[in-house]
């Protein structure tokens, strides 16, 4: 732990001004007022004491403490620890855990696990609160200046926002924007997918505000990355909350921005999996994200409901054509929930441009090997007559899947393991083909049993 002994009392005019927060920098050891007087003559940030009031519902809450006392009293502990810092809600029918980048903090009776944790403003935490409460945090804002370490590819950084004026976010990432293709608070989320930022809830980039935790992902790692603070004063926009669908949120989500067709806007739009709504979002134009709420190890796949208020009854639809942020040339027409992507695109709207059309004949299945079923993807650049068969390894006719004219398009369809008369064929190798736009395409596949 960093220890220091902070006592400083400065006299202006003959009047007494309370202790002010002076950014003493990693491992700075400041023990007499000489010192500390000194240092506020020539340090380049000076600023007042706070308390913060973090309030909690039941539930999840994602924050940051910008303020924190990182002083080692006379009493002998340290209060940004968090068996201190936490100590009016560290009970266990009050708080549940606390989720951070590296650890968990939780009640393993008789004591709480990782309670000795130091708790720095630089940080993003996940509280899960097993009843309302109410936190008070009193210390100095941390130095705006400070740098941070951004570890890049798959790593999520947990980050704290600790400057006091709130900003959009474009402007408080411009060190590193280009760089950055995740961006994730507790309400919203942005994502690049082919180079394009995908954030469909306010009509601009969404707001950092003092106190937020962002969940940040980019391509490369970053040894100083610093809050950029010169374009401060924008104010976040309130994020309207759905009235008909009930959902429970979880520690994590995938974000899905979805397109309607403009001619069917729905009020609220629900995501399910076996009848249980995992997300919902209020729609105020042709866009929405979901925050889906699915959690590792689920199965199945997802359903979309639409609701209209009193206008007309409720819509729910199974299929649509969608791409992952993993593989946005990949098009299907449900999500399964076990394929757990950055994001997802969804559309609803004949001709949508966020799925681009296909420029070729392609053809694939997954998954393979398979039992008993497996799903042949294939695309058309422009619509033609189409013939698409399984063959064995004599090359004689299993099945005639689709056969005829189909237009441009993402097309899936599943293949059963039956030939023509309905019958299950054996396991082994089987070859599927399909004819099209000018080109015969053959791929391999092999059924287990």
């Amino acid at each position: 732990m960093r220890k220091k002994i902070f006592l400083i009392f400065f006299v202006i005019f003959g009047s007494v001004i309370y202790p002010k927060n002076i950014y003493f920098g990693p491992g700075q050891q400041i023990a007499t007022f000489e010192e500390a007087f000194e240092f506020a003559k020539t340090g380049d940030y000076l600023i007042q004491s706070r308390v913060d009031t973090f309030r909690f519902e039941k539930g999840w809450k994602w924050l940051s403490f910008p303020a924190l006392d990182d002083v080692y009293s006379i009493e002998g502990y340290d209060p940004d620890v968090a068996e201190f810092l936490l100590s009016d809600i560290l009970d266990p029918a009050i708080l549940d855990k606390v989720e951070a980048q590296n650890y968990i903090i939780s009640f393993d009776y008789p004591d709480w696990y990782n309670s000795d944790q130091q708790f720095y403003s630089t940080q993003g935490f996940k509280f899960h609160m097993n009843e309302a409460a109410s936190l008070e945090v009193q210390g100095f804002v941390e130095n705006p200046n400070t740098t941070m370490f951004l570890e890049g590819g798959s790593e999520r950084n947990w980050l704290g926002y600790f400057l006091e004026e709130s900003q959009l976010v474009t402007d408080a990432f411009a060190q590193i924007w280009d760089d950055l293709f995740v961006i994730q608070t507790q309400h919203w989320t942005m994502t690049k997918i082919n180079n394009v930022w995908y954030y469909w809830q306010t009509p601009r980039p969404p707001v950092l505000e003092y106190g937020d935790m962002i969940n940040v992902r980019c391509y490369n790692d970053h040894s100083d990355f610093q809050w950029c603070n010169d374009t401060p004063g924008d104010e976040e926009e309130t994020i309207p909350e759905t009235e008909y669908f009930l959902f429970t949120e979880k520690a994590d989500y995938i974000p899905i921005y979805v397109e309607f067709d403009p001619e069917d806007i729905p009020a609220e739009i629900g995501v399910f999996v076996d009848g249980v709504c995992k997300g919902a979002a209020a729609v105020k134009d042709t866009t929405a994200q979901i925050l889906a709420y699915i959690v590792e190890g689920e199965q199945g796949n997802l359903e979309f409901e639409f609701y209209y208020n009193s206008r007309s009854e409720n819509k729910r639809l199974e299929t649509y054509n969608c791409v992952s942020s993993q593989n946005p040339y990949q098009v299907h027409q449900q999500i399964n929930v076990k394929d757990k992507p950055d994001a997802w695109l969804v559309t609803f709207r004949e001709g949508s441009n966020i799925i681009s059309a296909p420029d070729e004949v392609s053809l694939s299945n997954y998954p393979n090997p398979f039992n008993p079923t497996t799903m042949i993807a294939y695309s058309l650049p422009y619509e033609d007559k189409i013939s698409l068969c399984i063959y064995n390894v004599k090359g004689q006719l299993v099945k005639q899947l689709v056969s005829g004219s189909q237009p441009e398009g993402y097309y899936e369809i599943v293949w059963n393991g039956k030939d023509d008369a309905g019958k299950q064929v054996s396991s082994g190798i089987y070859y599927y083909r399909i004819s099209a736009c000018g080109k015969t395409l053959h791929k391999k596949m092999l059924m287990l049993k």
